[in-house]
């Protein structure tokens, strides 16, 4: 057996960041390079929230700098990505669709998620409408479709139609074509996919295997656990999965400073890690990351790797918050050092901080003060407005700093 590569948390910090993305910008933010990135991250999370913009158009923002959202928007649209289950609901390019596909079919062998004859006796009904509804239309929205809403809190207050939609986009039979301001709109699976040529010829064992190298190769150094969280496989088949990985030398065992579990790299990537050993590729930049964002999925990686624990509040009662209601990760480097809690104004083309935290042993440097302006000033950009306040931050030389740059 291999003996373990002796790594320090440091180099897996560089080495995650760089995966993702996190290190440099892009020579440009063209449609191009969005798709690079795409399929750098492999993942990009979706979330209806929109405090200060949504969580996709962010986790873009972090990576590629200003861009037009309409173009992230018009991957969807014209076919490079689709939307699927992966870590949770995603936008996944189009490439990697047979390898969903055999998922799906898993799905529809068990149909665990949705038992219709616990949803009401006249939702098989249903289904079977709103499908001949889609077969008739074409792409169709839940707008178009009308029915009676349910009790208070059934089904997330969803109306039985939009069950429907959702039921059949899980087990496969119609798939996202397009968006409009958010709002999905559902067609036929076969429409979706006519003249793409593709072989759905994947197992479910081939989908596992490629999840599984496809999150390792993700984060860079995993352990089973983090590698199973990347597209929410199942820890005990992840684990399995990556033995067999390294049985064939194809993943590498890696013993992690302080970690007690045992972690792995892809074989691939030895010539990346002894870059990063040697100083390359060093992370520059200071950024402010959505709460969904791929870096940081993994609140156990992130309390192994960073000491950062971090918990989304939006859901926590205003007299129970820590941070604040939509908190934003702040990467300085390779490092997690604060929080932000951001809004935007729209009326005042205003960008807000209702409060900025620094992490314990975080220092107030001047690198990281000028990287702040620069990662405000990209905010107030790419979000329209013209002046920025800072309400509380209770570190004195950074707040007065910021405060007296942005007077």
């Amino acid at each position: 057996m291999t003996a373990p590569i002796p790594v320090t948390r440091d180099t897996v910090k560089r080495l995650a960041v760089y995966k993702q993305g996190l290190h440099q910008r892009p020579p440009s933010a063209d449609q191009a390079q969005l798709k690079r990135i795409i399929k750098r991250i492999g993942l990009l999370q979706l979330d209806s929230i929109s405090v200060v913009a949504r969580s996709h158009y962010l986790v873009m923002l972090a990576r590629a700098g200003l861009y037009n959202p309409a173009d992230l928007d018009a991957l969807l649209d014209d076919g490079f990505l689709f939307e699927s289950w992966a870590h949770a609901i995603c936008q996944i390019p189009m490439t990697y669709y047979p390898w969903f596909h055999a998922l799906i079919q898993q799905r529809q062998l068990k149909e665990t998620r949705w038992r219709l004859d616990k949803l009401g006796d006249d939702m098989p009904e249903i289904v079977s409408r709103v499908r001949e509804v889609v077969r008739e239309r074409g792409p169709t929205s839940s707008k178009d479709l009308q029915s009676e809403r349910r009790g208070p809190g059934g089904w997330w207050n969803w109306k039985p139609t939009k069950v429907a939609l959702e039921y059949l986009f899980d087990l496969g039979e119609l798939m996202v074509s397009h968006r409009v301001n958010f709002q999905r709109y559902y067609d036929l699976t076969e429409r979706v996919l006519a003249g793409r040529g593709m072989k759905l010829d994947k197992s479910f064992d081939d989908y596992q295997r490629w999840a599984v190298e496809r999150g390792l190769r993700h984060q860079g150094i995993a352990t089973a656990n983090q590698v199973a969280d990347y597209h929410r496989l199942y820890k005990r088949a992840a684990a399995d999965t990556l033995k067999d990985m390294m049985n064939a030398g194809e993943a590498l065992p890696v013993a992690v400073e302080g970690w007690k579990d045992a972690a792995y790299i892809h074989r691939d990537d030895l010539d990346l890690l002894h870059e990063i050993r040697n100083g390359l590729h060093e992370p520059q930049m200071t950024l402010f990351l959505s709460p969904f964002d791929n870096l940081f999925w993994d609140r156990d990686r992130d309390q192994a790797l960073w000491d950062f624990h971090y918990r989304i509040e939006v859901y926590t009662p205003k007299s129970k918050r820590v941070y604040g209601y939509y908190v934003m990760p702040i990467l300085h480097g390779c490092d997690l050092v604060g929080r932000i809690d951001p809004k935007v104004d729209r009326a005042r083309k205003r960008l807000i901080f209702n409060a900025l935290h620094l992490e314990k042993g975080a220092k107030q440097t001047a690198a990281l003060s000028s990287g702040l302006i620069k990662a405000i000033e990209e905010f107030m950009a790419f979000h329209g407005c013209d002046s920025f306040e800072l309400v509380n931050c209770r570190f004195k030389r950074l707040s007065g700093r910021l405060r007296r740059y942005f007077a």
